[in-house]
């Protein structure tokens, strides 16, 4: 009969996981942060043991913080600054959940992924002062056309 000799609760409801301070460094070399990724996520009560047995109790820092901190650099070394920052910003909280859920599917099937939320990330001030020149001249532009 086995012996229990450690106790941890696990939640296997929804959770939310903050992943927070993510540099990355664009295709043109630009430095950028990412302050804050929310992952919402779900460990289903069938796949706790085989979770646990396989990835400890702090599976999550393998399968959603470690995961998240690859994919965004992944990410940030194939697009450009403005590709990031504005292109395709849009599109990086479906690109984060479907990479996320595409390892937990094969090597962690018991984690589901439900949705990713990606905060604009923090660009040099310098940077960031003339894309807002930019823009003013480009509204300036549109109003006066």
């Amino acid at each position: 009969m086995p012996l229990v000799t450690q106790y941890e609760p696990v939640l296997v409801t929804l959770q939310t996981d903050q992943v927070r301070d993510i540099p990355c460094g664009t295709k043109g070399g630009v430095m950028i942060n990412f302050e804050k990724i929310e992952v919402v996520n779900k460990l289903k009560k069938e796949h706790v043991y085989e979770t646990l047995l396989n990835y400890g109790v702090n599976y999550d820092n393998t399968w959603i913080y470690d995961k998240i901190h690859h994919e965004i650099n992944q990410f940030c070394s194939s697009h450009s600054l403005q590709q990031v920052y504005i292109d395709v910003f849009d599109q990086i909280d479906e690109k984060m959940k479907d990479a996320l859920q595409c390892d937990c599917t094969k090597y962690a099937p018991g984690i589901e992924i439900l949705s990713v939320r990606v905060t604009k990330p923090i660009i040099p001030e310098r940077i960031r002062r003339n894309y807002e020149q930019m823009e003013e001249e480009r509204t300036k532009v549109s109003i006066t056309s």
